[in-house]
């Protein structure tokens, strides 16, 4: 009898580190997400003076959504390790999922995209203590053997929200179809994408998960879906909400354009109402936004622009025409084709 209480403690044990019960404490927390900056050295000051006064705050982690340099700086070792030197010295772990100007577009500065997304992957995510993503219990889609290569592909749960990152990056998502390595690439990622999104909606689903948040880095055109490198996702996308009905959010980069709203209709123009996108500041306002997290808030999800504060506030208002964000939208995605 000794011995069977013994393997009965043990088995209890095991089952409380895989679902341990949420505590008063762990209900509500917040997070700072930023991305798309630096992209000068004035820039890189201003983003590490950010990052001094949120480690006085009691952010969770931090969240960087892609783009840790400017499209026409080199991609070089050096710079990418400036940046993991300043995600290492962050008192939090550092949430982080690579953006297009870190690899994809790298060609136009003289270096091979492929190359330097493997060399992304083994300093940002094979040296653990960069990101520090343990401390977050984070289960990697690296750990499946079909994937073995995604170690970029990532989820974890807090407060019993599920948090996905996904390797979705700008310029089409890699999408270069006059380039044979990049476009199976594409499908590859594409591929890893959909099966890791539908399994972390499969299992928020099955614990009961009161809300999902997907971080990724690309604008993949919600409102219209004319970009092909990112229908595969937007698909998947409306398939695992067709599933889930409680709040989802994606936070994002990739236009440089603060907002949150509801852009994302189904295949019969039906408005997700469970589904709010929000995107992060980018270059040249370097700021933040707190995300307030609450299990118990309907809405689970609240947002707060965060701000250095020696410097003034940037302009959240969008005081351009219509015809102006249409034009610039166009222009991104004239971009995202070359």
């Amino acid at each position: 009898m000794k011995n069977q209480s013994v393997v009965s403690l043990a088995m209890v044990a095991v089952l409380c580190g895989l679902h341990h019960p949420i505590t008063a404490e762990e209900t509500r927390f917040r997070f700072l997400a930023t991305g798309d900056a630096p992209y000068s050295a004035q820039q890189d000051t201003q983003y590490r003076q950010l990052l001094q006064q949120a480690a006085r705050e009691d952010f969770a982690f931090l969240l960087h959504v892609g783009d840790i340099k400017a499209q026409s700086e080199p991609c070089s070792d050096e710079g990418f390790e400036a940046i993991a030197s300043l995600f290492r010295q962050h008192p939090t772990p550092v949430v982080y999922t690579p953006g297009d100007n870190e690899w994809t577009d790298c060609h136009g500065v003289g270096s091979d995209p492929i190359e330097r997304l493997g060399r992304l992957r083994q300093l940002f995510f094979q040296d653990t203590s960069v990101l520090r993503l343990q401390q977050l219990g984070v289960r990697s889609q690296s750990q499946q053997p079909e994937f073995s290569r995604f170690v970029e592909n990532y989820r974890f749960t807090k407060a019993g929200i599920m948090f996905v990152v996904l390797h979705v990056c700008g310029s089409q998502n890699n999408r270069r179809i006059d380039d044979v390595p990049s476009m199976n690439e594409f499908a590859q990622r594409s591929a890893a994408n959909q099966a890791f999104l539908q399994a972390a909606f499969a299992d928020a689903i099955k614990q009961e998960a009161p809300g999902v948040a997907v971080i990724i880095h690309a604008n993949p055109d919600f409102e219209n879906g004319e970009e092909e490198g990112f229908h595969r996702f937007l698909e998947t996308m409306r398939g695992c909400l067709d599933q889930y009905r409680k709040p989802v959010v994606c936070i994002h980069g990739d236009t440089h354009y603060y907002r949150i709203d509801k852009p994302l209709k189904s295949t019969n123009g039906q408005l997700y109402l469970n589904f709010t996108r929000m995107e992060v500041f980018g270059s040249p306002n370097v700021a933040g936004v707190t995300v307030t997290v609450d299990r118990n808030d309907p809405q689970v999800f609240q947002y707060q622009p965060y701000y250095l504060e020696k410097n003034d506030p940037v302009d959240t208002t969008n005081k351009a025409a219509p015809a102006t964000n249409r034009a610039r939208g166009l222009l991104q995605r004239l971009l995202r084709r070359r």
